[in-house]
């Protein structure tokens, strides 16, 4: 007797289970897939017992199995420079300068954090750098990102090498501490490896301290830029006269007894950074005596004259001058220091 199988596949269901949540870097590794396969059918309008699949194949109702994989490891990072700007000015110390490290893998990582100030192309180099926040080795679920601190000393100013406008590279360059890639057939029950990085941009520096970041070696760099800012001072010092005991303020002449005013002037105009803290001092010249009329003054960035505390007269008693402390004079502005003495 013949049995035929009416409308033989009515339905194929698939069953999927053990699923994670939906991520930007995709399903976790280690991760178990299982799924079934499902038939139901009838004879002769009979229902039949469903059959379940099997990886081998399975013709028994109830004794179908799962077919099961792992899902593998992605390893996979990302270094972006952080927007600056990173001004500096020449000597300054532990100057920050950051970044930002993402885990784009599917599984959290350690990332060991190394840098270098010595990049091929800069202006100049710096000195010191340290990544100082957060600690390394740094871990990152998968999606994670972490802001990452570097400081390092500027040098000082050498002919003309550190000096406004230039610009000096940093590398950071992030690692990722896992087990080398899996090479050869894939294997369904087991979490395989696979290095899925770009190349960034660092290399082997001279000094030793960063290893070259290729595309899929587990590791990724970027270089962020200090650009150095600095006042450019220019002082210059004129001298008119200003009265004369005959001809008094019409057209005066520089006769004993004359008053004349002495303009100290510190240009700022072409600097990029403003000078702070800034001392003027200039002793009165023999054969001169100072006059505290018209009144002295210290005008800072160009401002009015304001007489302040900080001009003092008699700086040395062997030879009397003016002192002006604390003055700031703005990047692009001028400052002044005004005051008079009488010719002997």
């Amino acid at each position: 007797m013949k049995i035929k199988i009416m409308k033989s596949l009515l339905s194929i269901a698939v069953l999927t289970a053990m699923t994670s949540g939906v991520q930007a870097a995709g399903t976790a590794a280690n991760t178990t897939i299982n799924n079934t396969a499902s038939i139901s059918y009838s004879v002769g309008g009979t229902p039949q017992a469903a059959i379940e699949s099997s990886p081998g194949g399975n013709s028994v109702p109830g004794a179908g199995s799962a077919t099961t994989f792992v899902v593998d490891k992605k390893v996979d990072l990302l270094v972006t420079a952080d927007a600056g700007p990173f001004n500096v000015s020449p000597s300054a110390t532990s100057q920050s300068i950051t970044y930002v490290l993402t885990n784009e893998g599917n599984s959290t990582e350690a990332f060991t954090l190394t840098t270098t100030g010595t990049v091929a192309g800069d202006d100049f180099d710096t000195t010191g750098c340290t990544v100082t926040s957060p600690a390394s080795p740094v871990t990152l679920a998968a999606d994670a990102t972490t802001a990452v601190t570097v400081q390092c000393d500027i040098p000082a100013s050498n002919g003309g090498t550190v000096s406004d406008g230039k610009a000096s590279l940093v590398d950071l360059l992030a690692s990722a501490n896992v087990a080398a890639e899996t090479t050869g057939t894939d294997t369904a029950g087991t979490m395989d490896i696979v290095y899925a990085d770009d190349a960034g941009t660092a290399t082997d520096s001279p000094n030793g301290t960063v290893s070259g970041d290729q595309t899929r070696n587990a590791k990724h760099s970027a270089t962020n830029t200090y650009t150095i800012l600095a006042a450019k001072l220019t002082i210059s010092k004129a001298s008119a006269v200003d009265s004369d005991p005959f001809n008094l303020t019409t057209n005066p002449k520089r006769i004993p007894g004359a008053i004349i005013k002495y303009t100290i002037t510190i240009d700022n105009t072409t600097g990029t950074a403003d000078a702070t803290g800034l001392s003027v001092s200039d002793y009165i010249p023999a054969n001169m005596t100072y006059s505290t009329t018209p009144a002295a003054c210290v005008a800072d960035s160009g401002g009015a004259c304001v007489l302040n505390a900080a001009l003092v007269i008699g700086a040395s008693p062997a030879a009397p001058g003016i002192s002006a402390t604390g003055m700031t004079v703005a990047a692009g502005a001028t400052g002044t220091v005004t005051f008079y003495a009488k010719i002997n």
